[in-house]
């Protein structure tokens, strides 16, 4: 090979390209590399190709910025421009340590998660008044974002309002205000108080929310309400329902009295693992909403002034009787499953004698996916992350009718030929 041929294999790159070859052939070492020579030549020539980040806009770019300055602000401590610590003015439960006892139930949003909720809380409280503890209740999914969902303890209850059929403020479905957000750096929004007519609309609809609080509800049977209206009102459902604690820590402050105040029970101690096993064990601590959506019925009126009134609300309070606040999870009618996870042996502390496990043991509601109570040493929380749908709800739309077959085209008119016949046939008979 003279020296022009060797300076026009390098000019056309012939020479880089046998080099390639060889050394992929020495990196890889396959077992017939002369039989490959043709592969290993197309795959040097033509490698995989890597597909191209797509062009960012400075739109996007000026968003991600703006995220990642407020990210960086999230758990710095709140502070006055003076910059001055504040205090938080209310209880706020730390997220991360009970997110590690959701995690041994397998429910959890991650450490990185958890933290900025923790944080997006407490900068949160420091900015409502009017509470006495907040908690992270749950995520509710949709289709375009997540709704993250705090419930707040009132100082004092309210009145509904006027014309409304609703409970007052401070009671019954609205004993708590619920915030929400999509953006654990942005700004929490208020939830309305919810009323008995949106309770019980929701019960017939089964609608995945979409992320946006004021979008319409397409839905049928028609909705009346934006989506904030139906998220409040699957949070009081999920809530009545699926918000659970361990039997005897509350009590009746007068336990002869059904009707005596709620209170914690001073001598409340933490069942055996073993113990805790059993639906027994638990309890519900929220009030139950009755079909009317309503957690109590309204007073029977008076027999003699309005004899139809009330035998309708007598009728109604004997087919819907309501249910004791702390009530069993054996008379509420739905799906529970009980589980435990850990080492569920039991420690005898060399200090003050007292026994403990480090089992945690959690109960799933089956009627609504998601939702899910955990108990460990002595401490237990809630937490509800999913759809915000329940088991056996009917579905999202009922199946439209077959669509209407179109009128066949008209032939048109033609004229009868037995006529002609007939008279041809007379005709004939004449002649």
């Amino acid at each position: 090979m003279t020296l022009d041929d060797s300076a026009f294999l390098k000019k056309e790159g012939v020479y880089d390209h046998l080099g390639k070859i060889v050394s992929r052939v020495i990196a890889e070492k396959p077992k017939d590399a002369y039989a490959l020579v043709e592969v290993l030549s197309r795959l040097v020539k033509e490698p995989a190709a890597v597909p191209g980040a797509a062009e960012v806009t400075e739109e996007e770019v000026a968003a991600l910025a703006e995220h990642v300055k407020k990210t960086r602000l999230l758990d710095k401590v709140p502070a006055t421009e003076e910059k001055e610590p504040i205090t938080v003015p209310c209880a706020v439960p730390d997220f991360v340590e009970e997110a590690e006892m959701f995690s041994w139930a397998g429910v959890g949003l991650g450490e990185a998660e958890s933290y900025k909720i923790m944080c997006s809380m407490r900068n949160m409280a420091t900015k409502v008044e009017g509470y006495s503890k907040i908690r992270f209740w749950g995520k509710v999914m949709g289709c375009d974002a997540d709704y993250y969902v705090a419930e707040a303890a009132r100082d004092g209850g309210g009145d509904a309002d006027e014309g409304e059929d609703m409970d007052p403020p401070g009671s019954g479905v609205n004993a708590f205000t619920y915030f929400v957000t999509t953006d654990l750096t942005g700004a929490w929004v208020k939830l309305p108080d919810t009323k008995t007519r949106e309770i019980v609309a929701s019960r017939a609809i089964k609608r995945i929310v979409s992320g946006k609080p004021q979008a319409r509800v397409v839905t049928h049977p028609f909705f009346d309400g934006k989506e904030e209206v139906l998220l409040r009102a699957m949070i009081a459902r999920i809530t009545a329902d699926c918000t659970l604690c361990i039997k005897g820590v509350l009590m009746r402050e007068d336990p002869e009295e059904p009707t005596s105040a709620i209170v914690d029970n001073a001598d409340f101690v933490m069942p055996t693992p073993a113990a805790l096993l059993s639906k027994d064990a638990w309890m519900h601590m929220a009030p139950h909403i009755l079909n009317n959506g309503r957690t109590a019925h309204k007073d029977l009126p008076e027999e003699e002034e309005d004899p139809a009134a009330f035998k309708a609300a007598k009728e109604e309070l004997e087919n819907d009787p309501p249910k004791d606040v702390l009530r069993g999870l054996n008379e509420d009618g739905l799906s529970w499953v009980v589980k435990q996870a850990g080492d569920t042996s039991m420690y005898k502390n060399a200090i003050d004698g007292k026994v403990t496990s480090n089992a945690v043991t959690f109960v799933r509601s089956l009627s609504w996916p998601g939702a899910v109570c955990v108990a460990q040493k002595g401490s237990y929380a809630n937490l509800y992350v999913g759809y915000g749908t329940k088991t056996g709800d009917p579905d999202f739309f009922p199946p439209a009718p077959p669509d209407v077959q179109d009128e066949p085209n008209d032939p048109g008119e033609a004229e009868e030929p037995q006529g002609e016949e007939q008279e041809a046939a007379a005709g004939d008979g004449e002649e």
